[in-house]
């Protein structure tokens, strides 16, 4: 029901309640990516630790995460870099849920440096709400950061590896080795979902694990078809969106900027579809936007939240 970000990057101390569609608008270098930064890797972080507890500290290796901003994390604190002592400065997160009955649990992630290579954690995870985050296929949040285009072939990667490239946010690099984990009937519905705002789209990879050493995948536009990399990037770019929420099947997707490429039209009617996944999935979409055109197609129940100055 609502993520509180304490001491991270930009951010002194941000409340976001997370209803279907959140949106972020603001300037550039407002705190908007801080948001959706500290809740991924918070999001990693009490789900890779070995242990989460408050009156002590577990340690994640940097190798190990499936997700860090920075190789030099020290400088994610808020107006001071993180340090790796018990009372030093530290990052926090919160993310609250309610349960039928209004009963709250707060799962709680405080994030500093290990004195080794790493981030040392403490905190909190609740029994009621730790199958949300814990598990061998269990992602509590996706991340998008954006799309700049994808390599003309892709070898075969193995799950492991395409699975921490995207929770990097690298999936314009694996993008067809994650459309290659999804089953025929996410594939479909991609193109349901890519059809509601782009026209008729079919999507068809080939690749035969006895005899291939690169994933093909052609995109059907117009009864035209493509490789995928000869798409324009809006369209690959809907692509990864609509891959990451089916391959994660995340609580919580967050997206930066994905106007970026779209045409006005298609914005509009991006925030609609969201939304309507975000029901139909029951999960929180959280979103960074310049866009009008993306508010302007926000159904008006959606938060939508002006970030300044952190």
């Amino acid at each position: 029901s609502n993520i509180k970000i304490e001491k991270f990057k930009k951010i002194e101390a941000i409340n976001i309640r997370t209803d279907e569609l959140n949106i972020l608008v603001g300037s550039n270098g407002s705190g908007k990516s801080s948001i959706l930064q500290a809740a991924h890797l918070a999001s990693c972080l009490l789900r890779q630790a070995e242990r989460i507890r408050a009156k002590g500290t577990s340690t994640v290796a940097v190798m190990d995460l499936d997700y860090l901003p920075t190789d030099e994390y020290i400088f994610l604190g808020h107006g001071e870099n993180w340090g790796n002592m018990k009372n030093s400065p530290s990052s926090k997160i919160t993310f609250t849920f309610k349960n039928d009955q209004g009963q709250e649990f707060n799962a709680i992630c405080e994030a500093r440096a290990a004195r080794n290579a790493g981030i040392s954690i403490s905190g909190q995870l609740p029994d009621e709400v730790r199958s949300m985050f814990r598990g061998q296929n269990t992602y509590f949040s996706g991340f998008i950061p954006g799309i700049s285009g994808i390599p003309n072939s892709e070898s075969k990667q193995s799950k492991r590896v395409v699975l921490k490239a995207c929770s990097f946010g690298d999936s314009n690099v694996y993008l067809r080795n994650a459309l290659n984990l999804l089953e025929n009937h996410d594939l479909r519905q991609i193109e349901i979902w890519l059809g509601s705002l782009m026209g008729e789209v079919s999507i068809k990879l080939d690749f035969q694990e006895d005899k291939d050493l690169v994933i093909k995948a052609k995109v059907t536009v117009d009864s035209i078809p493509h490789p995928i990399e000869l798409l324009g990037t809006g369209y690959i770019q809907l692509i990864q969106i609509f891959c990451y929420l089916l391959l994660f099947k995340p609580k919580i997707l967050l997206i930066d900027e994905p106007d970026i490429h779209l045409h006005p039209n298609v914005q509009e009617k991006l925030a609609s579809i969201l939304s309507s996944i975000a029901v139909e999935k029951n999960i929180s979409v959280i979103l960074t936007t310049h866009s009008p055109f993306i508010l302007r197609g926000a159904p008006l129940d959606a938060n939508v939240y002006w970030i300044e100055n952190g």
